[in-house]
Order: structure tokens, then sequence, then C-alpha cells
């Protein structure tokens, strides 16, 4: 059981659905559980709940929605394996209409106490359930593909973190390199998250992939484009608060992945923090690029700067 003193909370927002959110809690936090840390994933996107099929779970046996109503304590809807906690939602809208988001304090107080990181997936949008689970974090990682539409509404998502005084630690932007320059340099200028931890997440075809297998991608193939990414999310992530990793013992086995096509148990990959291949937390916007995949030359150099000149424009 982790120190409650040295537990962070962050909620995973986005300004719009489908820009890989979920994706990215269940990297970042399997990423930090190779690297030794007790993780706990929650799905608080209480209208559209989908973190359980992420991670295998398509019946758990109760969920955030069965705690939120007073049906189940928080127990009975955690599942635990290699170092992670999973507490999923449910699509059933009965259990929408039950859930009370008061309640949720006391669930991110409990896991908190348990674990040394807890990652809330939180629905995309603005409403009163988005604001709650935002206001129960220390600090926010946004989420965003670099496309103006969900640009602009990430800026709305920042607004409302910002009126709730709660920090933005990190910005990540998906699907780069599908036939747009990413900036992310310039992006994150223009969005004000300068300051925070910015990663860009290449386009790789093996997430769909990992998704489809319900498993994380940094579990299934380590060396991915898209793995390295999130890998080097929980490095930054762990540079910048300070925390020295726990080492990588033998963890409690609660339930495995199992591969839906073979039907075999899969162990995780090896952590992100090795001493053969270090974390690499500084890396310059030509090496995300050339990882990306991205083309150079003018042409690319003059769309960037039309696609900047746009976000900036639409937000000042």
């Amino acid at each position: 059981m982790a120190d409650s003193e040295g537990t962070s909370v962050f909620a995973v927002a986005s300004g719009k659905g489908g820009v890989g959110k979920t994706t990215t809690v269940v990297n970042l936090g399997a990423a930090l559980a190779k690297a030794g840390f007790e993780v706990a994933m929650v799905d608080v996107d209480l209208g559209m709940a989908n973190l359980g099929a992420f991670v295998g779970l398509t019946e758990p046996r109760a969920t955030i929605h069965d705690v939120l109503a007073g049906k189940a304590p928080l127990g009975a809807a955690s599942y635990s394996t290699e170092g992670i906690t999973v507490v999923p939602g449910s699509t059933d809208l009965d259990s929408f209409a039950s859930a009370e988001t008061k309640r949720l304090a006391a669930v991110v107080e409990e896991l908190r106490e348990q674990n040394d990181f807890v990652l809330l997936d939180v629905g995309a949008g603005l409403n009163h359930d988005i604001a709650m689970s935002i206001g129960v974090a220390d600090a926010v990682i946004l989420v965003s593909t670099a496309d103006l539409s969900s640009l602009t509404d990430t800026s709305k998502t920042g607004q409302l973190v910002e009126r709730l005084d709660r920090p933005v630690i990190g910005a990540v932007f998906t699907r780069t390199g599908e036939g747009s320059f990413d900036d992310v340099e310039g992006i994150a200028t223009a969005l004000g998250t300068t300051d925070a931890i910015t990663v860009s997440v290449p386009y790789d075809e093996r997430v769909q992939l990992s998704i489809r297998k319900g498993m994380p991608l940094v579990m299934l193939d380590a060396d991915s484009k898209a793995a390295r990414a999130y890998r080097r999310l929980g490095a930054k992530l762990v540079e910048t608060l300070g925390i020295d990793p726990p080492g990588t013992d033998e963890p409690d086995y609660g339930f495995d992945w199992v591969d839906p096509e073979s039907g075999r148990e899969t162990r995780g990959a090896d952590p992100f923090f090795t001493d053969e291949e270090p974390a690499d937390t500084e890396v310059t916007l030509t090496e995300l690029i050339e990882e990306a995949g991205l083309e150079e030359g003018e042409t690319a150099a003059e769309r960037r700067l039309r696609l900047l000149d746009r976000v900036r424009s639409k937000f000042s």
C-alpha cells in the first residue's frame, strides 16, 4: 500500500470524444505500473463508459456506477493485476441515472490511500459531472488531436480547468502524422500549456489492435511508436514530480489479460525505466517529427505555420 502523501490524482480530460483520452489513461497507467508504481484507473466518463473494454473487462461484476449509487463497495468494483487497479464503468442507462457524483470525492480519497497514482478517465465536453471529476483531481492532463475543432474544444476544457483552480500538468497530442504537420510546441503555445509536459503520440495502427485485444499497447508492444510516446509521458510525469521509481518487484496478479484470438494469458512487457535503456525525457521537435514519420521541407513548414496561425487566431 502506498503512502497517501506521495499519491497524485490526475484527471485526463478532452474537449471532445474520440481523441484518444481513454487510450492515454490505459497506456500511461500501464507504463507507470511497469515502472513499479501502484496505479488506479477509474472510469468517470459516466455517460459513455468504455475503460473496462480497453483492458478486457467486458462484463464486470460491479462498476463505479454501482459504487456511486451506493449499491456496492469500492472493493467490489476494483479489479487488480500487474500493479494496476481498474474501476470500470457501466454502459447501462439505468446505472447512469442512479449514479451520484457527490460520492466521487470519497472514492478518490480511498484510492489515493492505496495507490501512488490515480488516473481519472473524464468525460468529454462541459457539464456538471465533468466539473466534479476535475475538481477532485490534483492536476489535469489534456488530450487532443491537432485538428482545429479538437483544439478549440480542448481550449474550452482548459478554461474550465482554470476556473476550477487546477493546474494543467500535461498536454498530449495524439495521432500525429496523419496528413498534417503537427507543430506540438507551437500548438502548446497557442493553448497556453507551454509550462506543462508536452508529448506527441504518433499515429500507430497497433493502437487499434491493442484495443481489440483489450490490453494496453505498452504491454502488447512496448517498442511500437505510440507505446514509446506513452512511456515517455510516464517518464516525464515522474521526473516532473520528482519521484523515484520504486522498482519492479513481482506483483500480485488478480486478473490476467487474455488474447481473445489465441486464448493465451499475456504478461506485460519491460518497464520504461531500465538500466540498459534509460527513459528519454528530453525530446526535440525534430526527433518527434522523425518518430511520427512527418514530412519536412518548405511545403510542410508552410502548412504548419498556417495551422498555427489558425489556432492562434481562434484562441486570441
